[in-house]
């Protein structure tokens, strides 16, 4: 038996008025159950009825903190607002971690479940990505904290590799809104020696590299399709070696590994990008057995 600290509740906690340390404290409580039953049936990832069960409990969660975490109408300080974007960051995160499962497409699902659960994953990438750029807008110091950059740069990696343009249009705004917080961060410390740079450092600014050239990759796409008609090769005067590239030409050898079978890149460039960015800045694992 694995024990935990008991959630410290204030005395006058109830449901509606839980703060949001305690609510933050309930959130990583579903998350510890969560990896904790995937140690114990050694189980790679969650079952369609597991993932909405830890969802509903989430939801719950939020339904029962206080006004002020809930809606930016009921925030009368800037601590309150610091509070509710920070609590929908992270609650988002948890979800799209939840349902990431429904982006590998070897994991054996339903179809019909697997898209419910995909919608899930990437509303939820795009709500933590949303509040992140809130938080900044409110406080910019807010927005440097470790955990908050990183999981929302890593949500946005997730998304942009995931991306579906009929369903998402916003995604590629949102990504440049991100953008341009990143560099605020990173122009901080552009005085500073490279050498003399905390890893952390290093780390945002090859992210926010790695973001640039994949909107730039995007763009350029989206302008090539735009502006140039699709032709299709007569068949009589072209051999079927020159009229069709091969998979290994457009794909390069192998298989992105951070590739959702989805990619926005119909050339791969986009998921080269993504492979070069450091494992850091990448949603974590959750690989912890056989199943």
């Amino acid at each position: 038996m694995i024990n935990q600290p008991e959630i410290p509740y204030d005395p006058k906690s109830m449901p509606g008025h839980r703060g949001y340390f305690e609510t933050l404290c309930r959130l990583i409580q579903v998350v510890l159950d969560m990896l904790r039953g995937l140690m114990f049936t050694h189980h790679s990832h969650l079952r369609y009825h597991e993932i909405r069960e830890y969802k509903q409990r989430i939801e719950r969660i939020i339904a029962e903190a206080a006004p002020h975490l809930k809606s930016r109408e009921r925030c009368t300080t800037l601590g309150e607002h610091i509070e509710r974007t920070e609590l929908r960051l992270h609650s988002s995160y948890f979800i799209s971690l939840m349902c990431r499962v429904s982006l590998d497409p070897d994991t054996p699902m339903d179809e019909q479940r697997r898209e419910i659960v995909r919608e899930d994953c990437l509303t939820n990438l795009i709500n933590t990505i949303e509040a992140f750029i809130e938080l900044h807008s409110i406080n910019s110091h807010a927005s440097r904290t470790w955990i908050s950059l990183q999981r929302t740069i890593a949500s946005a990696f997730l998304l942009v590799a995931n991306n579906n343009d009929q369903l998402h249009p916003q995604t590629w705004d949102l990504i440049e809104k991100l953008e341009a917080v990143l560099s605020d961060h990173v122009h901080d410390d552009e005085s500073s020696d490279h050498n003399s740079k905390t890893d952390s450092a290093k780390h945002l600014a090859s992210s926010l590299h790695a973001l640039r050239e994949v909107s730039a990759a995007f763009r350029a796409r989206k302008t090539r399709h735009r502006v140039v008609p699709k032709v299709v090769p007569s068949l009589q005067n072209t051999s079927p070696a020159t009229s069709f590239a091969s998979p290994s030409s457009t794909l390069g050898s192998g298989v992105p590994a951070y590739s959702s079978g989805q990619s926005v890149s119909p050339d791969g460039q986009i998921d080269n990008i993504l492979n070069q960015v450091s494992d850091v800045m990448l949603f974590p694992s959750m690989s912890s057995g056989n199943a």
